[in-house]
């Protein structure tokens, strides 16, 4: 048999099973100490995200079988109303069984929503000619819609 035995089997003449309180003892410490390794495991690479009053934020949505699998994983910008318990956050987001405008979400399905206005790519182009160097900080990120409606002018000179 590979592995640690739960105990020391010792059978006595008279015992047909080993102490069963004793490997009950014995099973708890080890599941406390596997508990113990875990949580600092588990701790070393948690980062807590913490969102305010007004935040832009995206909510991850289960994806179910039957979705395109192009479509968005995290729709939104919703707007954070109030932060409820520690992990807890109420949305702006329509909540089709409830029949409510705002749901409450766990911290875990949620991600800060960044505009396209403020997303910059900084990059350095290297001349070849002359081994410059030039930093380029005003290159804007395209989203799917305008990466589309830019192939769609190029290829047929026209957009959807």
């Amino acid at each position: 048999m590979y592995g640690n035995l739960p105990f020391e089997i010792s059978l006595k003449e008279n015992e047909l099973y080993p102490p069963l309180e004793e490997a009950r003892k014995l099973a708890k410490e080890r599941t406390e100490q596997y508990y113990k390794i875990n949580k600092i495991r588990y701790d070393k690479k948690f980062q807590q995200v913490d969102f305010k009053v007004g935040d832009l934020v995206m909510y991850e949505e289960f994806q179910y079988p039957d979705t395109r699998k192009l479509s968005p994983p995290y729709p939104g910008p919703y707007t954070v109303l109030r932060k409820c318990p520690v992990v807890l956050f109420e949305i702006d987001r329509h909540n089709a069984l409830n029949k409510t405008d705002t749901e409450l979400v766990h911290s875990v399905g949620l991600r800060h929503f960044h505009p396209s206005e403020n997303f910059q790519l900084n990059y350095i182009q290297q001349n070849t000619h002359n081994n410059e160097k030039k930093i380029i900080t005003k290159r804007n990120i395209l989203r799917n819609t305008e990466i589309t409606e830019f192939c769609l002018t190029r290829l047929f000179g026209e957009k959807e």
